[in-house]
């Protein structure tokens, strides 16, 4: 009896001394904005963003499209007004060449917006996922810690009987698993920086960035259907817009390729090709009658043809504004359900985000109580540092959270960065 008291009476001491330098306190790990900084210049998530936007390649050909969409335009402009002293077009042809040369530079000017958008929800993504890559190999770090110190514990009680080599031979195992885990994290890390230097020409690693990531809920005026009407519209207006045009223009009367149109051409055809004068009836008259009838007779044929071919295009063109308009609303459709879907989930991680809080406020209460018991010694320093190294793991599933609330928000505000 003597001998295992004393075995407990040195366990115990051991795991004393073993534990006083493990880690500190849960109070004393919360970092600040620049915790990673130090020593380094601060990269924002503003500055990263501008960075980006100068070094897109993408916004620099959306400018280049737009200044040469106004080059075509004025060049297209002069050829209206040509045909139109020639009446080679109509007035309602030349309306539709305006406004649809009108539509096309607002379309890339709007295409301009959206690609700048996009590069901007990319760059935060690729921002707040380098961020929340460093602190899941900062928390890994401690949890080996933790478990190294386990080991440290396990390998005594294997020595004084209390546990098993089996049970020595887990802790090995998961410390292995671990050592795994940060590797792993450590080369996403270093393509998640490589993939970021690309993005905005700088090398993240060289600086520090801020910590924090905003959340603001989600809020809308009227109905959930209302909402989305309106950014779908906002998104395809104008696309929408050059339907309208076309099927205005070929939807009137007066700009109708009819059957009666080509019907009309065909009766005014010449029936015989006109004989050429005979060798004995040379004189001039002769030959200018028959290069004038032939001539005639040829343009007949032509008018016949381009009617022909003038109601192909017409009936093919309206066949087409159809087909886009059926197409638009059919996209309209398919992008509200997506969209729904995606406020549903919005939803649903909203409730996870207010959750996750409240676990966490719990967890802070708990925490302290636990930093109380260890340091009057009731639990070890050990086992409150396994506590602090969970506690963390609740953050890093918030940070998360409400990186994905936030993407699902833009995507709803802004369709095209879900659909670009």
């Amino acid at each position: 009896m003597r001998i295992n008291i004393n075995k407990i009476v040195a366990f115990a001491i051991g795991i004393s001394v073993m534990s006083g330098s493990i880690m500190p306190a849960f109070a004393a790990d919360t970092t600040n904005a620049q915790v990673q900084a130090v020593g380094k210049q601060v990269l924002t998530l503003d500055d990263a963003i501008k960075a980006a936007i100068s070094n897109s390649d993408t916004l620099v050909l959306d400018e280049k499209k737009i200044t040469y969409q106004n080059k075509i335009n004025d060049t297209n402009e002069d050829l209206d007004d040509y045909n139109e002293d020639n009446e080679a077009i109509t007035d309602d042809k030349k309306d539709l060449n305006e406004d649809t040369r009108d539509n096309t530079l607002k379309q890339l000017e709007q295409t301009r917006d959206f690609d700048q958008d996009i590069l901007i929800q990319k760059t935060t993504t690729a921002y707040n996922g380098i961020v929340t890559s460093q602190k899941q190999i900062d928390q890994a770090s401690k949890e080996l810690e933790v478990k190294n110190k386990e080991l440290n514990d396990a390998n005594l009680k294997n020595s004084l009987g209390i546990i098993t080599t089996t049970d020595l031979t887990t802790t090995n195992l998961d410390i292995e698993k671990l050592q795994n885990d940060q590797k792993s994290s450590q080369n996403t890390l270093n393509d998640l920086e490589y993939n970021f230097k690309v993005l905005i020409g700088k090398d993240v690693s060289q600086y520090g960035l801020e910590q924090d990531i905003k959340y603001d809920a989600f809020k809308m005026d009227g109905s959930i259907d209302e909402y989305l009407d309106n950014s779908i519209d906002s998104y395809l207006k104008y696309t929408e817009q050059l339907v309208k045009l076309n099927k205005d223009y070929y939807n009137d009367d007066d700009n109708e390729v009819s059957v009666d149109d080509v019907n009309k051409a065909k009766d005014a055809i010449i029936k015989d090709e006109p004989a050429k004068p005979s060798d004995i009836d040379t004189n001039l008259i002769s030959y200018e009658k028959y290069a004038k009838d032939t001539s005639d007779y040829n343009k007949s044929i032509a008018n016949y043809t381009g009617a022909l071919s003038a109601r192909l295009t017409y009936l093919n063109t309206k066949l087409g504004v159809y087909t886009n308009e059926t197409t638009l609303n059919e996209t309209k459709k398919s992008f509200k359900e997506q969209l729904r879907s995606f406020y549903t989930k919005l939803l649903t991680t909203e409730d996870s985000i207010n959750l996750l809080k409240k676990n966490i406020e719990l967890n802070n209460k708990q925490l302290s109580n636990a930093k109380l018991r260890s340091d009057l010694g009731i639990i070890t320093k050990s086992d409150y540092n396994t506590l602090v190294v969970s506690s963390e793991d609740l953050e890093l599933q918030l940070r998360s959270a409400i990186d994905s609330y936030n993407t699902l928000k833009e995507q709803i505000q802004k369709p095209w960065i879900a659909f670009s």
